[in-house]
């Protein structure tokens, strides 16, 4: 049966598994009362066994073997979801409909800290860069939209953000997208093209990983492209999941 999930719910669950680290995150950030933002858990025999977050038409669920997969495809296709991420381990097929595939990769690397400047941009001059980056697999969304979240996880503490900057311009960056007490999920990774192959994502990237890793969270990164997953492998992550993302309903 699938239900509204509860504060009590969530605080029974500490778990380091980078899809339910979406949802506790965004439920962290957000909790209750928000009409852009629902939560949701599947229990059986009393226990839950699956669960689901919402950010306006984007879902997100964390599955186990004892998922009902049947409840949660119709469940889906009745909240009119736009996307939704999940461990393609549990539900290879979980709705025929089209997708793309990647990789989760979790940072196995030794400690390492740059030598470079780390700095914290402002969001406006983040924004510019992320701009600068875009292409059909890295779409940045509107200006507002991006500020209020941003802002809004900053206020919550659920926002870790490097940068560094060359002959005075926002150069590269790395932020969380995800994160709990335990776990964390990188993303947003950018270099304008004007400093690109000197290694500075590849710095910035080890180098956040390596300060989350230190505060006991386990850091991962979400991968749907070859040239990306060759880029983490190279930055100190493996491979530890597939996930599946259905884009349209």
């Amino acid at each position: 049966m699938i239900r509204q999930a509860t504060a009590a719910d969530f605080s029974r669950i500490h778990s380091t598994d980078p899809f339910m680290t979406r949802i506790l995150s965004l439920y962290h950030c957000y909790g209750e009362g928000y009409a852009f933002v629902g939560f949701w858990v599947q229990e059986t025999d009393g226990a839950v066994c699956a669960a689901v977050s919402r950010f306006e038409d984007k879902f997100s669920l964390w599955l186990t073997e004892e998922s009902d997969l049947e409840e949660v495809a119709a469940f889906l296709r009745f909240q009119g979801a736009g996307s939704c991420l999940y461990n393609a381990a549990y539900a290879p097929d979980l709705l025929d409909l089209p997708c793309i595939s990647g990789y989760v990769l979790e940072y196995t690397a030794e400690d390492y800290f740059s030598e470079s400047e780390i700095n914290q941009p402002e969001f406006k001059e983040l924004y510019a860069l992320l701009q600068s980056c875009e292409s059909p697999v890295f779409r940045v969304p509107e200006y507002m939209l991006f500020l209020s979240e941003l802002t809004h996880r900053r206020s919550c503490g659920r926002l870790h953000l490097a940068a560094v900057s060359v002959e005075g311009r926002l150069a590269s960056s790395v932020m969380t997208v995800s994160e709990t007490e335990n776990a964390a999920i990188l993303g947003a990774v950018a270099t304008h093209p004007d400093f690109r192959r000197r290694g500075l994502s590849h710095e910035l990237v080890r180098t956040l990983a390596t300060r989350l890793r230190q505060e006991g969270r386990r850091v991962f990164v979400l991968s749907a492209t070859e040239q990306n997953t060759r880029f983490y492998q190279h930055s100190g992550f493996e491979i530890t999941a597939g996930f599946k993302e259905i884009m349209t309903l």
